[in-house]
């Protein structure tokens, strides 16, 4: 019997949160809102990171490169740009700022960033993967 309880103890956490089939990878990034990433200071307004627009002796950018956004509640998110359903890191969602969302092009969900969720509207199932932001002023650092 405490055999079976502790084997239940063991299973029951594994069942809380679903695992994201986007692969874990290195993530830093160092942001200033100042001059380079200007952009990001309007609310909403979001910008896409990968491995071509960073500097890549210092910085990482993930799976699949990273979206930051400055969402409408005024707080600062940043998602994996793999789409979770395609788990591939050539199929990546593009930010959609008409609708803010994010969108897969190959199975077309939409994930909220709006309010920084990552939430799916679509055939996918799993929210995009999110990555830890400390803002300091005007600057970001993205990490994981």
């Amino acid at each position: 019997m405490k055999r079976l309880i502790l084997l239940l103890f063991l299973l029951i956490p594994a069942c809380d949160e679903p695992i994201n089939p986007v692969p874990d990878y290195p993530v830093h990034l160092e942001l200033d809102m100042t001059f380079e990433d200007r952009e990001l200071r309007d609310v909403p307004s979001s910008k896409a990171f990968t491995i071509k627009n960073i500097n890549a002796a210092t910085e990482r950018a993930g799976f699949g490169g990273v979206l930051v956004v400055h969402a409408v509640d005024g707080l600062f998110y940043a998602f994996d740009m793999a789409c979770p359903h395609e788990a591939n890191r050539s199929i990546l969602v593009a930010a959609d700022e008409n609708t803010l969302n994010a969108v897969c092009p190959k199975c077309g969900t939409k994930y909220d960033i709006a309010f920084g969720t990552g939430a799916p509207n679509g055939v996918g199932r799993n929210y995009l993967k999110k990555y830890t932001v400390i803002n300091s002023g005007t600057r970001l650092t993205v990490s994981n």
